[in-house]
């Protein structure tokens, strides 16, 4: 089975979710919770990622990001890589912790960035058992911050989505509008079985066209015959050594 494509370009908006292998918790304690964080922070200082909002649960997150250097893939290698040294060191476990290659789904920002937000940080009262009753009491989301009833991290953008509201009470309109329950298409686009690399209009979709072709370098190195040096030195350069 071929793996999902990866479309990366400059400024480009992702919503990025991984879970445990085999749905097994990657969050144990609170200083789990915070230890991911502080690996966002640092990807956030050595990439130059944006994090425009989060959400951790426990055994997976979701990260909305906006990479303005086109590197994703480098930035998410480094979180769930020292995390996992992390957390193996932490709690006496070897292997991989996360269940394999992070989802990102391409975000059109213009439309939809602001309800990715929105279901990013209903995550804890959208589950089966909510972990709260009231959003803004759960500590491990940027829900608070963008409600001003919470610290806020250095790292954490909140301008732009407080932006497309388009409305000078920031905080109150970003409360009513998250407390309102995700629209139909959102909740359909996430429910199904196989979710889209993608999220956007049809105008976004055809913008992006151009990257699709050319991103895929992947596919290419394995869809050509190559000799042991090319794979060795692709190899090298992937993994920095």
């Amino acid at each position: 089975m071929s793996r999902p494509l990866r479309i990366e370009y400059e400024n480009a908006f992702y919503h990025v979710m991984n879970r445990g292998r085999g749905h097994e918790n990657t969050f144990l304690s609170d200083y789990d919770f915070k230890n991911f964080l502080y690996c966002i922070e640092q990807a956030s200082l050595r990439f130059n990622i944006e994090v425009h909002s989060y959400c951790l649960m426990t055994n997976h997150y979701h990260l909305l990001i906006k990479t303005p250097d086109a590197n994703l893939g480098k930035a998410m290698k480094h979180i769930n890589g020292l995390y996992t040294q992390y957390f193996n060191r932490t709690h006496n476990t070897d292997g991989a912790l996360f269940r394999g290659r992070y989802k990102a789904v391409l975000v059109d920002a213009d439309n939809y960035l602001s309800h990715v937000s929105r279901y990013i940080h209903r995550n804890p009262i959208e589950t089966s058992t909510p972990l709260v009753d009231d959003l803004a009491k759960y500590k491990w989301s940027s829900y608070s911050a963008f409600i001003k009833s919470g610290a806020t991290p250095t790292w954490l953008v909140r301008d732009f989505i407080f932006s497309l509201q388009g409305k000078k009470r920031k905080y109150v309109a970003y409360k009513q509008f998250v407390e309102y329950k995700c629209n139909e298409e959102i909740s359909a686009f996430y429910g199904a079985k196989k979710l889209l690399s993608v999220l956007g209009s049809d105008d976004f979709i055809e913008s992006i066209k151009g990257y699709i072709a050319t991103s895929n370098y992947e596919s290419k190195l394995v869809s050509k015959r190559h000799s042991v040096n090319d794979v060795i030195t692709y190899l090298a350069n992937h993994f920095n050594v």
